[in-house]
């Protein structure tokens, strides 16, 4: 980036924010309930105007959120275009809120007001399905705004206080509706706000770049609520954040940098210990066992003896129900293809609460709502977790399910691996296809 550039004044009109504006918003996120509103998340949001390669002044961010769950850290930072013609603004600053056991995304109000030239007390008008209302003068923190009631057909949902000089959101309280209409209070105020001198906006420019960069070559759509590293994607990393942490100093995205540095360390810890895995356990004789089907029947290794196995381990539950489903739809699109040449697919639910007669009875329920929900074809299994603790559970090492495991004719394990495949919508589980098709050619023909 030319620093030149950014010792120019940029204004992005006669009274806006100038390039180098960096902003820093504190917020809390409350449920009501019964007895009053509980306190579930608090969030920062630090946000600076920064200037493509064309000048264009654009609001890069950065979110830091506490309880609740959130996202990872390839979500949460980003760049965004201002207002554009038509005076609307894309909101991609959420939070992911964890809600009875479902990842919700809330969609958090960027900084600079996008109607700035209609803040005149009373004036009214609707844009996207909602109507603003400018009411009266507020001030916060010493700062003069002025008060703007967002509403929709179904009430007012937004209070704000924008600054009327240069239309940065002093103050935001918001009512969210989450899951099956649990109601939600969002509120935001600004903390500080500065202007970066010349030499600080370019290393934020040059950091950001190198972030941007990063979160392009991992592929990230801004909707994936898990990170999980390939071997090749953890190598580039490690190769390029020394670079990365040293532009960060003194810029906001140091504690960002700080947390990808910490998910680097764990992620190739995981790795490490999944390749110690597959290291022991293929070519490995599985040891007997014995499954329980949903059907009333049992199944073991000895009844498949001479086929091909397939066992999938993943928590086949109801709720929460997230894609990709344990990636079970392309599962199910291989058992249809392969099951004719001998190969037999079990998906195998693991649950802890099969142990306990108690509560055995609610898991299976769960469990068969998913079967309904998907229309699997192959058989489906039930384990408390004690056969993939002996097969080579890969949650003790850090990493996720699903867990998939190929089992040869003659009872070796010829494939493992822990987590999601990468995906081709036209090739589907290709690589598990190439470990079954390998292993169906090992099979002695008369």
């Amino acid at each position: 980036m030319n620093v030149a550039l950014f010792g120019l004044v940029v204004w992005l009109s006669a009274a806006d924010p100038q390039v180098g504006t960096e902003l820093l918003y504190s917020g809390t996120l409350s449920q009501h309930t019964k007895t009053g509103d509980t306190l579930v998340k608090s969030f920062l949001l630090h946000a600076v105007i920064v200037a493509n390669s064309d000048g264009h002044p654009q609001l890069a961010f950065e979110l830091e959120e506490k309880g609740g769950g959130g996202w990872s850290w390839p979500e949460q930072f980003g760049l965004l275009p201002l207002a554009d013609q038509s005076g609307s603004i894309r909101q991609p600053v959420r939070l992911l809120q964890t809600h009875e056991e479902q990842q919700y995304p809330i969609p958090v109000r960027v900084p600079l007001f996008e109607f700035r030239e209609k803040l005149v007390p009373q004036t009214m008008w609707t844009d996207g399905g909602r109507n603003y209302l400018v009411t009266r003068k507020r001030n916060v923190k010493n700062r003069e705004g002025l008060q703007v009631e967002v509403s929709s057909n179904v009430g007012r949902s937004q209070t704000l206080i924008v600054e009327t000089a240069s239309g940065v959101l002093l103050s935001l309280d918001e009512r969210v509706i989450i899951g099956r209409g649990d109601e939600y209070q969002m509120k935001m105020e600004l903390q500080t706000q500065k202007l970066l001198s010349a030499a600080e906006i370019a290393k934020t420019q040059d950091c950001l770049n190198l972030l941007v960069e990063l979160q392009s070559r991992l592929g990230r759509t801004g909707d994936q609520k898990n990170l999980e590293l390939k071997i090749d994607q953890l190598e580039s990393l490690q190769k390029d954040f020394p670079r990365i942490e040293k532009e960060s100093e003194g810029t906001i995205w140091g504690r960002l940098v700080a947390s990808i540095g910490r998910d680097l360390k764990q992620q190739q810890k995981r790795s490490q210990g999944i390749a110690g895995l597959q290291k022991k356990r293929i070519g490995e004789q599985v040891p007997e066992w014995k499954l329980n089907l949903t059907n009333g029947e049992t199944i073991s290794g000895e009844d498949l003896r001479g086929k091909v196995v397939v066992l999938h381990f993943w928590q086949y539950r109801g709720e929460p129900l997230n894609e990709p489903y344990g990636q079970s739809g392309y599962l199910d699109f291989l058992n249809n293809k392969r099951s004719k040449l001998g190969v037999k697919v079990i998906g195998v639910n693991i649950d802890e609460r099969f142990a306990n007669r108690d509560q055995s009875a609610v898991a299976i329920r769960s469990m068969k709502k998913l079967l309904e929900f998907m229309n699997i074809g192959y058989d489906m299994a039930m384990d408390d977790g004690s056969l993939l603790a002996e097969l080579g559970d890969p949650r003790d090492v850090g990493a996720p399910l699903p867990l998939w495991m190929v089992i040869g004719h003659d009872g070796k394990v010829r494939h493992f691996h822990s987590g999601f495949y990468d995906i081709k919508p036209d090739e589907g589980l290709r690589q598990l296809d190439d470990a079954v098709v390998e292993a169906l050619r090992k099979i002695p023909r008369n």
